[in-house]
């Protein structure tokens, strides 16, 4: 019984993961100006777990990141992971659903 009871649970939580909705968080960040400098910061940002992907839009200096919605990013996080590469992370807007591939 005891059993039965752990793999329900552990049934329950993955398919609870498996139903989050995603989300996009748009990072403005200063001094990225080519795809180079995107794939950095998206290396360092993928390494997180529940971040599904990474894009650009390097005229307007965003990062985009698609995430599940348990994924929570603060400005000092964002802030450092930044600096480690050489970048200024200026604000983060989120938006309820990731933009189509």
């Amino acid at each position: 019984m005891k059993r039965l009871l752990i793999t329900t649970g552990i049934a329950m939580l993955v398919a609870g993961n498996a139903f989050a909705a995603d989300v996009q968080y748009n990072m403005r960040v200063d001094g990225i100006t080519c795809p180079f400098c995107v794939a950095t910061s998206a290396k360092a940002l993928k390494k997180i777990d529940g971040v599904k992907k990474v894009s650009s839009d390097l005229e307007n200096g965003i990062i985009k990141v698609c995430a599940d919605e348990n994924v929570k990013f603060t400005d000092e996080q964002l802030t450092k992971l930044f600096v480690e590469k050489g970048f200024t992370y200026r604000s983060m807007e989120k938006q309820k659903q990731c933009d189509p591939a």
